[in-house]
This record gives structure tokens, C-alpha cells and sequence, in this order.
């Protein structure tokens, strides 16, 4: 049986992955063109609530391609066997796409 840390840890992973290609994608202008408006400044997402299913899916502007959004919601037990209701979502973009720097590229992305 693995730690806790150990099981955070490589939950972990794909995560910094993401953001370590993001900040390196930021860094010569191969960032894709966040849509306008969101959550937060810094969060050019929707998410889906209570009162609105239909939202938004892409956070990515000047994009066409494939997209696919999961909404994910169940019951996870902490560390020390507490039991709590959780709900998320998935996005997986992988098509063409205008980056800051003006010029059209092919990627993939995934937003956990």
C-alpha cells in the first residue's frame, strides 16, 4: 500500500506536466490566446453550476479542432477515512490554433 504522500504525489504529476509545458509555451509565444472573461482574471475558464450546464467549453480563442469536456462528480474518502462529495471537470483540446505570437499552430492541451 502506497503512502498518502506517495499517492499525492503522483497525482500530482500530470498536473505540474501541464503547467511546467504551459510556462514553457508562454515563454516563446506559443501560448495559445486565452478566451475573454472567466472565473478569475488569471482563469479564462467557465464552469458548469447549479443554473448553467450549457457553458463555454474552451478556454482557448482563435481555435479549431477537436474538444471534449467531462464532468466528473462522486464521493472520495480522505486520508483519514472522511467521506466528501466532489465534482469536477475534464477538457482536452487537440486541433490549430493562433498563438500570442500571430502565428498558427497544431497542439494538444488538457485542463484538469
Amino acid at each position: 500500500m502506497r503512502s498518502t504522500s506517495a499517492k499525492a504525489t503522483l497525482a500530482a504529476i500530470p498536473l505540474l506536466l501541464i503547467l511546467l509545458a504551459s510556462a514553457a509555451q508562454a515563454a516563446n509565444g506559443a501560448a495559445p490566446k486565452p478566451i475573454p472573461g472567466g472565473i478569475s482574471p488569471d482563469a479564462h475558464i467557465f464552469v458548469p453550476g447549479p443554473t448553467a450546464l450549457d457553458v463555454e467549453p474552451s478556454s482557448i480563442t482563435d481555435f479549431t479542432g477537436f474538444s471534449a469536456l467531462a464532468y466528473v462528480s462522486g464521493t472520495a474518502t480522505d486520508g483519514s477515512g472522511n467521506s466528501f462529495r466532489r465534482s469536477t471537470d475534464m477538457r482536452v483540446f487537440q486541433g490549430r490554433y493562433v498563438a500570442q505570437d500571430g502565428i498558427t499552430r497544431t497542439a494538444t492541451f488538457a485542463f484538469i
